[in-house]
């Protein structure tokens, strides 16, 4: 059995105050055709293979809560085939979490329900329970609250990958509080709303934390070039780029990593 995973770009994000050690945010956020592949099958013992190396295992904690959850005593093999780049903000992690659950719920016949689902996915990151609906969605709280967007045209992207990326938890250990709140909720299916306002309140500390970004934004800015930041890493991203957007980017930026993405 196969589960994708899908990846996400942050349209906007908004930091709007703290709880504890957690930066509280909205933020629109988009589902990509950019996915990672889990391949399931039922095995003597629990066993995760990628064709990368994986340094902080989060399926084998996805399987370990499911199991707690559902009392489940067979094991599981996982092949992951990572495709989603780490460290730019794509969800990457939290889109393998979510179709674990998913996978895991499907391949053992345990008939969780989507609300059981969210709850588990929520004790595992900030945006698993957003990949467990690969829909435009506005999300508050540490991402774990979700609404979805109803009746919207499917944007795409042209995402641009530094060659550095940036770790989550740096990123929010150097962020200072921004007081230009301006509030999307109400905007989530309104395209050109969105396009014209995109704002991410993470990028003023990207641009600090990484020379390489800071160039992207200011050589945007001189060409008419909207660029923004995705979630809380270094990825850089366009909304519905245009043939001389991409081609005047990848001229400029020879050793950055150019995707392609459309909406789901």
């Amino acid at each position: 059995m196969i589960k994708k995973a899908y990846g996400k770009v942050n349209i906007t994000l908004e930091i709007v105050g703290k709880e504890g050690n957690y930066h509280l945010l909205e933020s629109v956020v988009s589902a990509i055709d950019i996915y990672d592949t889990l391949t399931f099958k039922e095995a003597f013992k629990d066993e995760v293979s990628a064709n990368i190396e994986i340094k902080d295992n989060n399926i084998l904690k996805a399987i370990k809560l499911f199991k707690e959850e559902t009392k489940v005593e067979k094991g599981v093999a996982i092949e992951l085939i990572k495709r989603i780049p780490i460290g730019y903000g794509l969800g990457s992690s939290s889109a393998d979490i979510s179709a674990t659950l998913l996978g895991l719920n499907e391949l053992f016949k345990t008939n969780l329900s989507k609300d059981k689902l969210k709850q588990l996915a929520g004790k595992l990151g900030s945006d698993t329970v957003f990949s467990l609906e690969n829909k435009r969605a506005f999300l508050t709280g540490r991402g774990e609250k979700v609404l979805l967007a109803d009746n919207y045209e499917p944007l795409s992207f042209l995402i641009i990958l530094p060659k550095e990326p940036l770790l989550t938890k740096t990123v929010f250990n150097n962020y200072q509080f921004s007081d230009d709140y301006l509030g999307f909720k109400e905007h989530l299916s309104d395209n050109d709303y969105l396009i014209k306002k995109a704002k991410n309140d993470l990028l003023k500390t990207a641009i600090n934390l990484n020379k390489e970004i800071k160039e992207i934004i200011a050589f945007g800015e001189a060409n008419n070039i909207k660029i923004n930041l995705t979630g809380a890493g270094s990825g850089l991203f366009v909304i519905n780029p245009t043939l001389k957007e991409i081609k005047l980017l990848k001229t400029n930026f020879k050793e950055c990593q150019f995707l392609k993405a459309k909406e789901l």
